[in-house]
């Protein structure tokens, strides 16, 4: 079940505010959080079982082993048996990151091992890697289906069993709190991925008030405006020029003008795809109390690299620092060392969001960036007064990178990108204006405009006059819109799935 369905907004949604409301009736206040956490367990549960039944069984079964594990660790003294507390600990990653191993990647290792098998020669070898593409899998090979956010559920666990490990929390020995962290509909199928530490404490205690119920419902029709209005149109450009070059033959008669609107157009469509989904989950969680960590912080108004990874996805970024960089040494360490650990992060990051050999070279374009401005281009960028042309450089390098994300196959995303730089037009009698509309063409300029460009220069003098009467019924004005529009495509069929929920 998607945020941004029928079923979601008009009867699962208003559906479980109505009763989680009617429960602050109850007077004892111990038994009321009690009831509102049992009842948003279930409620959880039943928005995850969209994705599957099965896979919900095999999700409370990972509930229950992270649980124990942890009360476990808890229960044994860590200066007497330290031993045995890090088996423990160790089994339990094994168990997940083996989980996530088997049904992320098993797929993709039995298809390449037969294709080097039936492959005559190293060439042969070389390039079906390059036409090398999980999501076809030949008839006969074993299928593995990855349940639903998958991804997020096992960093979410690995993070609790690590801190309690560390010794940086203490296990909840109530099964309804840790069950409650892992399943909160809010964040469940995207994330933002939360610390026990953060989330945990406000399952246990919450305050609910009207500017804080409204806060978050106003957040929520902006990411629902984000994603419905914005997200899912360019995606009809962005998919016809992708989906439709899908031979090496085709790809060669795009021309650079219809190369580089498919790729502002993907670059627009999975920032608000995905940032519209975080805005609706912090939506979500304002209107049940919680304060679901920010995502997002315009990441394509950055000025490197580097910053854009500290602005783009913070959950995932902050993620792997605490649990990948940081243990490897960090930057507590030789400067060699210290892109070693980079390079580290990046390779996990690119394996992390598929199972291609897209991704990861995905994330080994960022190694390399991340590593070149530590050594020396990221001075020079601070120093460089033309900050513009550092935008232009961070943006390129992200777009490039974004081909990849968004190719099947290494052949055609390098391809793609010989197309973006051919300084030519179409050969196969096609312009920009095939795959432009009115509405694209709208949610372009949208796209861009609010994609930090005024957000971020305004926020000051924003900040001085947003409690003013008039700017606060213009406001609701603008809500109401955004959100009848985003109703009227909704049930007028512009339904999309978020690009993340696959991982």
């Amino acid at each position: 079940m998607e945020f941004s369905s029928v079923l979601f907004i008009e009867l699962f949604l208003p559906a479980v505010l109505i009763v989680y409301y009617l429960m602050g009736f109850i007077r004892k206040e111990r038994v009321k959080t009690t009831a509102r956490n049992l009842f948003l367990l279930v409620s959880s549960l039943v928005f995850y079982a969209f994705g599957g039944v099965n896979e919900l069984f095999l999700f409370i079964g990972m509930i229950a082993v992270n649980f124990f594990s942890a009360i476990v660790m808890g229960a044994i003294d860590p200066a007497k048996e330290k031993a045995t507390r890090r088996a423990v600990f160790v089994v339990t990653l094994l168990l997940d990151v083996g989980l996530l191993v088997f049904f992320k990647y098993t797929t993709m290792f039995i298809s390449m091992f037969n294709m080097f098998k039936a492959s005559q020669s190293f060439g042969a070898a070389m390039k079906g890697l390059l036409n090398f593409s999980t999501g076809a899998v030949a008839e006969g090979v074993l299928r593995v289906v990855m349940p639903l956010a998958f991804s997020f559920i096992v960093f979410q666990s690995i993070s609790y069993i690590t801190d309690v490990y560390l010794e940086k929390i203490k296990p909840t020995k109530n099964i309804l709190t840790y069950a409650l962290y892992m399943t909160l509909l809010a964040q469940l199928t995207q994330g933002p991925i939360m610390r026990f530490g953060n989330l945990g404490n406000q399952i246990v205690s919450r305050s609910h008030t009207f500017d804080g119920f409204m806060a978050g419902l106003r957040r929520f029709v902006y990411g629902l405006g984000k994603k419905v209005l914005i997200a899912n149109v360019v995606a009809i450009g962005a998919d016809k020029i992708f989906n439709s070059q899908k031979t090496y033959m085709d790809v060669a008669k795009m021309g650079a003008p219809i190369a580089w609107l498919g790729i502002i157009l993907y670059t627009l469509q999975i920032y608000y795809d995905f940032s519209g989904y975080t805005d609706m989950a912090i939506g979500v969680g304002g209107m049940l109390g919680f304060k679901i960590d920010e995502n997002f912080n315009y990441p394509y108004t950055s000025f490197s690299v580097q910053e854009f990874w500290r602005r783009w996805h913070i959950s995932l970024s902050s993620w792997f620092k605490d649990y990948i960089y940081i243990p490897l040494g960090g930057s507590r360490c030789s400067k060699a060392r210290a892109c070693f650990n980079v390079a580290v992060v990046f390779f996990v990051t690119g394996i992390w969001h598929g199972a291609n050999l897209t991704f990861i070279v995905w994330g080994l374009i960022f190694v390399v960036f991340s590593i070149i401005e530590r050594l020396f281009l990221g001075e020079l960028l601070k120093k460089n007064p033309v900050k513009p042309l550092n935008w232009l450089y961070m943006m390129l390098v992200i777009m490039i990178g974004w081909v990849f994300f968004r190719s099947d196959t290494l052949a055609f995303a390098g391809s793609f990108i010989g197309q973006m730089f051919s300084f030519r037009g179409s050969t196969a009698g096609y312009s920009v204006l095939s795959y432009l509309s009115l509405e694209i063409i709208i949610a372009l300029v949208c796209g861009i405009v609010f994609s930090g460009a005024l957000q971020r220069p305004l926020a000051g003098p924003f900040s001085k006059i947003k409690d003013k009467k008039f700017v606060k019924i213009l406001e609701y004005v603008f809500l109401a819109a955004i959100f009848v529009l985003s109703l009227i495509k909704i049930v007028g069929g512009s339904y999309a799935p978020s690009i993340y929920q696959n991982f």
